[in-house]
């Protein structure tokens, strides 16, 4: 089964689970990589026509068994029209202590779902977009990792607020 099947399912089985919940997905989009994520691809992701609602910003990521970290730092922005309203620095577990990854899938790929931002009001009058960069480093080096492995895709998803919108 080839890469791409497998973000397929993993999106697929992703999307049902959030479906039946309470709340809606709006919104979902990945950036994949070939060879690993590079520092100089920010993952970028524009949203026009967003509904009148609060919702909230999950940040997914796509790991293999070559990702050779516990954690993933990441720097993450919102623009609203093109403006920044927020940056955030995150650090997230990918692993757990014996080093088995936190993910769900099959196979030797895992998704993350990650939350970064909630209850965040959103407008219809308003262009957002949102920029992820990983901020890796191996320890006792001052700059940054060129190419972070093992990272196959990132993306997000905007989950609508249901119950806190009526």
């Amino acid at each position: 089964m080839t890469t791409k099947n497998i973000n397929r399912i993993l999106f697929l089985i992703t999307s049902i689970v959030f479906c039946s919940c309470s709340n809606e997905i709006w919104y979902s989009d990945f950036k994949d990589f070939s060879d690993g994520w590079k520092s100089e691809d920010s993952a970028t992701f524009s949203f026009n026509e967003t509904p009148n609602s609060k919702g909230n910003i999950l940040i997914n990521i796509r790991n293999d068994n070559n990702y050779p970290f516990s954690n993933i730092f990441l720097i993450s922005s919102l623009l609203k029209d093109g403006v920044e309203i927020t940056t955030d620095t995150l650090e997230y577990s990918m692993a757990d202590k014996t080093g088995r990854y936190l993910g769900k899938g099959f196979g030797s790929v895992k998704e993350s779902l990650l939350t970064w931002k909630e209850d965040i009001s959103f407008s219809s009058e308003s262009k957002y977009s949102v920029t992820l960069k990983h901020a890796m480093r191996k320890n006792q080096n001052e700059f940054g990792m060129k190419v972070l492995p093992g990272i196959i895709s990132v993306g997000i998803s905007i989950i609508l607020n249901r119950e806190k919108n009526e």
